[in-house]
């Protein structure tokens, strides 16, 4: 728990301040992320719903299947509360409504689920305070994301090394998952993310680049392709990402110009990241300098999102999201272009948003400023 227990119960209680605010009595936390942001603790979730409840008194439980009961201790919530999951007499989220009381806000349940909410309690509202909280960091929070892209910038560099003609995609990623994963499980300790590996990444290359979520395949790389890259390194549960563009031999001019026009985007985002600005005009920022290009139809997603116990949550940089950001956010801007049938271009780069503007968390991506940097000769 590298934030302590000082740091967790200060979210309880301001999640407690937050519910008298809105005259609620409980909050039920289901969503891992919420629930690591409240506790401290990492767990894998399971068919049988494990959630936190704060009320607005102060007071803090964990709602478990007595299964889990016994290992998930250590935070600075003494109170845990159990459910025989079999056999069971009721739906377990029924079982937690009535524990808590109402009125109760939840941050995500299914639907099933919030048949059984509503079937206990009178009043039941969606409403993610946690998540709202977790969009500015403390300072302990941006160094672990800024240790997580220091990792993603490494993955990044030995994947640049790695790239030649012959190779598959799914090679590539083979050879630098595993060993940074050893990395960082060696360097970090205790601050290694169980559950789940430490770093994942994705990899694109030619025509297959025009896909951004494409998982890693079996094509090989070849002379003249554009190969896009990208890592989210993950440090005792926070997040961050690098990517960059790289080039297999000579590219087209064509290609270049994309992943150059992808660039321009970028900074252009970067530039307007600071305190006051709403996200979606970030969105717009970028999006102008692609239109100006004559790409702004080869858009296929917003520019990007913040970052933390989430690699993907709120800030979202897109056009229909106005909030202001805040010293304390974190973001990564990734705007891409993306031309069917031919190739993709996409940088990421992970950011704090501080009084004075944006600072870079990944700079050693930096070495890969220019388009001569980027080419990979054989």
């Amino acid at each position: 728990m590298a934030l302590g227990k000082s740091f967790h119960q200060k979210v309880g209680q301001r999640i407690g301040e937050r519910l008298s605010e809105l005259e609620k009595h409980a909050l039920l936390v289901f969503d891992p992320a919420n629930i690591r942001y409240l506790t401290g603790l990492a767990f894998t979730p399971t068919d049988h719903p494990l959630a936190a409840c704060v009320w607005a008194d102060g007071r803090a439980a964990l709602f478990v299947p007595h299964q889990e009961a016994e290992h998930l201790t250590g935070s600075w919530i003494d109170d845990i509360r159990w459910y025989n999951d079999y056999p069971a007499g009721e739906a377990p989220v029924r079982w937690m409504a009535r524990e808590a009381g109402g009125p109760l806000l939840v941050d995500r349940v299914d639907g099933q689920s919030w048949l059984d909410l509503a079937a206990e309690v009178e009043t039941v509202e969606f409403n993610d305070v946690a998540a709202r909280l977790r969009q500015i960091k403390s300072a302990d929070e941006i160094a672990l994301i800024e240790r997580a892209a220091e990792f993603a910038d490494l993955a990044l560099e030995r994947t640049f090394a790695r790239l030649t003609t012959g190779t598959a995609e799914i090679e590539v990623l083979a050879g630098i998952l595993p060993p940074v994963d050893a990395i960082m499980r060696d360097e970090l300790g205790e601050r290694y993310p169980y559950p789940g590996p430490a770093i994942q990444g994705t990899l694109q290359s030619g025509t297959r680049a025009a896909w951004p979520n494409a998982p890693a395949g079996a094509r090989r790389l070849t002379r003249g392709d554009a190969v896009v890259v990208e890592f989210i390194a993950n440090v005792d549960g926070y997040q961050a990402r690098s990517g960059c563009t790289f080039f297999v031999g000579d590219p087209l001019r064509d290609m270049v110009s994309w992943v150059e026009a992808s660039i321009a985007a970028q900074d252009a985002a970067v530039e307007a990241l600071s305190p006051g600005t709403a996200a979606s005009e970030v969105d717009v920022a970028a999006r102008r300098t692609l239109e100006r290009l004559g790409l702004g139809t080869n858009v296929r997603h917003r520019t990007g999102q913040g970052t933390g116990l989430s690699s993907d949550e709120p800030p979202w940089l897109a056009r229909s999201d106005q909030t202001r950001l805040e010293p304390g956010m974190v973001v990564v801007v990734r705007p891409g272009v993306y031309v069917s049938g031919r190739t993709g271009a996409r940088n990421a780069k992970t950011l704090a948003i501080e009084e004075e503007g944006a600072r870079l968390l990944n700079p050693r991506i930096e070495r890969w400023s220019s388009m001569e940097s980027r080419l990979k000769e054989f």
